[in-house]
């Protein structure tokens, strides 16, 4: 096909692909006045752009002619309204759409030369003030700044969606330090791969067998370990992995790559047994940390309570407002008095709750001082409303702080608290586990709650399973389900699937009354219309429900037509579609909307929001870039930047809803998801909702997760590490 050029003014973007910056654009040009459709790998480009673009035409079955771009440059747009949307489209921080047409009507043609070359002059506008003058200029230089790397990203086929967040890292040097080792990406900027690093390596020379490559992909592959949960691999499959994903199958090679990362320190080995684990260094310390601070809690002798007093004080406990305990909840509250650390595990109605909370009330009747604790701000929140006591997340009880990079409460300076109980600990991972442990006051004492049965942590290791496999930590398992438990549908099927059972489905009929239902679908295409009117219509009637704040559709994966990803589209447009003077803002291929339920995904320590945060839009400033978030912690401002790590939360998975509990659960479950269908998601998914469950899926899906017990086993030796250590030095664990 014969390449040719054309010159056209972006009118509109239709669609971008972040990850690649494949967009499809609608343009104007001479020869089509009317608009014409341009698909190609673009840059952060804006309406109101002209471009150059060179490019073939093409004839879509289903879409009519196209012009497919093979390469392109910016031009300066050419006439006011072109400006105009040039510089309302988001461009600049401090210019959006009202103010980008106060400056073209004042400056007209001139418009971009007042703002690039004379920007003292953007004080004669009306409406613009010093400070937003002040941030006009700003924002152009940082554009201009960015606009180098965004041109050197485009040039390697990287989405420009990231050249902010490289800027933001590397600064200046980001162009000179990515072509100096381009895998700096891979590690440094989340969601560029691997392969695209790679990718651009090979564009700069390092190809095949070069140590530089095999090097980088030891590090890689430890690091997607990582992310599965893994502390660690055998050498043997490291190096396997490694050749693998290279395609390098020099084993001498890939052996050299990795002595010199040992000698640099940038793998470790722990030498277990006849096995040689590998882990990137900080895994290691942390779970060799863990190991040694947990030794003075473990050794330390029993605290001297007499019987009487013991009794005495569990007594006070449940006359200040709970119910009578069994005999594991009362031998829960004794070891939590005389014990230096302490597991309760248990299931939901096994009475969790009732004996934190009097655990709480012992340890505050003998004059303790008491801290307690969730990773999540809803179950901090929970735990406060259980508990009659103030309680925090993890992060902001540690308080982290962001000029030096670490938590203000460590071993230098532990927590001031007697008891510090932590509750939901099965979504804690081991680095959480280690900074948890640096703080404990030296003569502290150390309860940990949560139901081992649930989904490990979304971090690396398993650390509440860990300390109870161990076999050294004192714990205790309550078992058994309360009377008042056992009318809850939602509890005992929840104890059914973990027994490997079916749970009883009940098919709404209007007449029988109870807080678990089953809706079959087989077809997940026609099965979004139904999950969008279980939440938005059949929930709300049936219990007045609040359709976004009060119900949560969870399902397994993002993925896929019953992902969390396009269960967010259909229910944003259910629950909050546009309307007359709602304000909206578009980010990359999201559109952020006042009102719309929003999910963190990865810890903001500058933000003071972490991963696994819900919180919603409460205001957007399209002129400034902003939305504004409002979370159980307080309100939030997000820059453009900040939002690559934000999410719409109609929809969430289930490993991202532990540690959560909402009034309203409809939990999906389909063969789509085969993959991920196990015993421990499904029960992890049930036991989050409070009043109403609602399953929807296939049952022969729901089946196939039932019977899969086969737990991911994840890389970690800090049970057998504690066994070793103290195996002969502490009272044996009490299940």
């Amino acid at each position: 096909m014969t390449q040719e050029w054309i010159n056209a003014v972006v009118d509109r973007i239709t669609y971008t692909n972040p990850e690649n910056g494949y967009s499809v654009l609608r343009v104007t040009t001479r020869s089509h006045p009317k608009g014409l459709t341009v698909v190609g790998n673009f840059s952060a480009i804006h309406s109101g752009e002209e471009l150059r673009m060179c490019g073939t035409w093409v004839q879509h079955p289903q879409f009519g002619q196209q012009f497919h771009m093979a390469k392109y440059s910016t031009l300066k747009p050419a006439t006011l309204k072109g400006i105009e949307k040039y510089l309302g489209s988001g461009l600049i921080k401090g210019i959006g759409p009202v103010t980008a047409k106060r400056l073209v009507n004042v400056f007209g043609m001139e418009t971009l030369e007042v703002v690039e070359r004379f920007p003292d002059r953007l004080a004669d506008c009306p409406g613009i003030g010093p400070v937003r003058s002040q941030k006009i200029i700003a924002g152009w230089a940082e554009q201009k700044a960015v606009q180098d790397v965004m041109i050197f990203l485009q040039g390697h086929g990287i989405s420009t969606a990231y050249a902010a967040r490289i800027f933001k890292i590397f600064g200046g040097d980001s162009i000179a330090k990515v072509s100096d080792n381009p895998y700096l990406l891979a590690y440094e900027i989340r969601g560029i791969g691997f392969k695209t690093a790679d990718k651009i390596a090979g564009e700069f020379g390092i190809t095949g067998a070069d140590p530089r490559r095999i090097q980088a992909g030891l590090l890689f592959v430890l690091s997607e370990a990582s992310n599965e949960g893994h502390l660690f691999l055998p050498r043997e499959e490291l190096e396997k992995k490694t050749g693998d994903i290279l395609a390098v199958n020099e084993l001498l090679a890939i052996r050299s790559a990795f002595d010199i990362q040992i000698n640099k320190k940038r793998l470790m080995i722990r030498r277990h047994g006849d096995r040689e684990l590998v882990y990137l260094p900080w895994m290691m310390r942390y779970e060799d940390a863990a190991v040694e601070l947990l030794g003075p809690l473990l050794t330390a002798r029993r605290r001297e309570i007499q019987r009487e007093k013991l009794l005495s004080l569990v007594e006070a406990a449940v006359a200040a407002g709970g119910p009578a305990l069994s005999e594991q909840q009362q031998l829960a509250v004794e070891l939590s008095l005389v014990e230096r650390v302490l597991v309760l595990t248990g299931g939901p109605g096994t009475g969790k709750t009732t004996t934190l909370r009097a655990v709480v009330t012992a340890h505050r009747n003998i004059g303790r001082r008491v801290f307690l604790a969730s990773p999540t701000g809803r179950a901090a929140k929970r735990l406060a409303e259980v508990s009659g006591q103030e309680a925090k997340t993890i992060h902001r009880m540690l308080q982290f702080s962001p000029n030096e990079r670490g938590f203000k409460h460590n071993a230098a300076n532990p927590l001031n608290c007697d008891t510090l109980v932590i509750d939901e600990c099965s979504m804690i991972d081991l680095e959480l586990f280690h900074h948890l442990l640096k703080a404990m006051p030296p003569k502290g004492t150390l309860i940990l709650v949560g139901d081992v049965d649930q989904l490990p942590s979304v971090g690396p290791g398993m650390v509440l399973k860990s300390l109870i496999v161990s076999g050294v930590v004192p714990t205790v398992r309550l078992n058994s389900i309360f009377r008042q438990a056992e009318a809850s549908l939602i509890i005992t099927n929840a104890h059914r699937v973990l027994k490997g059972a079916m749970p009883t489905l009940i098919t709404p009929d209007g007449q029988t009354k109870t807080d678990a239902y089953f809706l079959e679908m087989t077809d997940p295409d026609a099965g979004l219309a139904l999950i969008q009117n279980v939440v938005a219509v059949s929930l709300p009637k049936r219990f007045g429900y609040h359709p976004i704040e009060d119900i949560q559709v969870l399902t397994p994966m993002h993925r896929g037509s019953l992902g969390s990803a396009n269960l967010n589209l259909i229910l944003q447009a259910a629950l909050n579609p546009p309307g007359h003077g709602k304000s909206e803002f578009k980010h990359m291929h999201r559109v952020f909307r006042s009102g719309d339920k929003v999910i963190q995904t990865r810890n903001n320590y500058d933000l003071d929001v972490f991963n696994g945060d819900i919180g919603f839009i409460r205001g957007i400033e399209a002129e400034d870039q902003e939305l504004v978030v409002e979370f159980p912690q307080g309100d939030r401002t997000y820059g453009a930047n900040e939002m690559l790590d934000l999410q719409h939360a109609y929809a969430i998975s289930v490993h991202k809803s532990q540690g959560s509990e909402y009034k309203a659960v409809v939990l999906v479950v389909s063969y789509q998801h085969y993959m991920m269908l196990q015993r421990n998601l499904i029960y992890t998914g049930m036991t989050r909702a409070k009043k109403t469950l609602v399953l929807m899926g296939s049952k022969r899906a729901l089946a196939a997760a039932v019977r899969n017990d086969r737990v991911t086993v994840r890389n970690t030796v800090l049970a057998e590490l504690l066994t070793k250590a103290y195996g002969e030095s502490v009272n044996p664990a009490l299940m």
